[in-house]
């Protein structure tokens, strides 16, 4: 076992600054050069303390590695797939939209939505709902800065201003960003 770890190094893994930056873990790393090559997958309740958001994962890549410490950046996050079997039942309506879109800072996201409505409807309500949705997402996004765009959704305020205008139109249930991915 001591031979194995030779030439070998404890490295703390700092979350982003979205994230307050602090200390999620720790790694063993030969080459620094190495470890930039690194991601991980973190339960946002570990990031946050929020137990509410149990079902969110969030996407961490190794940005820069200093003093002893891989620092990570965001690069996206994804309900878990049981959280959202559990939102679909019997006679509602499933809405899924993928759009692509920049932030003020030029950030370049792809952003998967699910939305359920109360009841089965006509497929022109549908697809009028879905671009809707599509529509003011680009919107707000575009308006935003990355961090205040990622910080939206994962505390619920976005997808709450989307649903109250689509609402409008016909009356979902329920309304998740089902993920988020960044491009660059």
């Amino acid at each position: 076992m001591v031979k194995k770890l030779k030439g070998k190094e404890w490295y703390e893994i700092v979350a982003p600054k979205l994230f307050k930056g602090r200390v999620i873990g720790e790694a063993l790393v030969t080459d620094p050069a190495e470890a930039l090559k690194r991601s991980m997958v973190v339960n946002y309740t570990q990031m946050d303390g929020n137990p509410s958001k149990y079902y969110i994962k969030i996407k961490l890549k190794a940005d820069k590695v200093e003093e002893g410490k891989i620092f990570m950046k965001y690069a996206g996050h994804e309900c878990q797939r049981d959280y959202l079997a559990q939102m679909i039942r019997k006679r509602t309506l499933r809405i899924d939209n993928r759009i692509i879109t920049e932030t003020k800072d030029n950030k370049k996201l792809i952003i998967k939505t699910l939305g359920i409505s109360l009841t089965k409807t006509k497929t022109t309500i549908k697809s009028k709902v879905g671009k809707n949705i599509s529509e003011l997402m680009d919107k707000k996004v575009r308006e935003m800065k990355f961090d205040d765009v990622v910080k939206s959704i994962l505390s619920d305020e976005l997808q709450k201003n989307v649903r109250k205008e689509v609402n409008k139109i016909y009356p979902l249930m329920r309304f998740e960003v089902r993920k988020l991915e960044v491009l660059n």
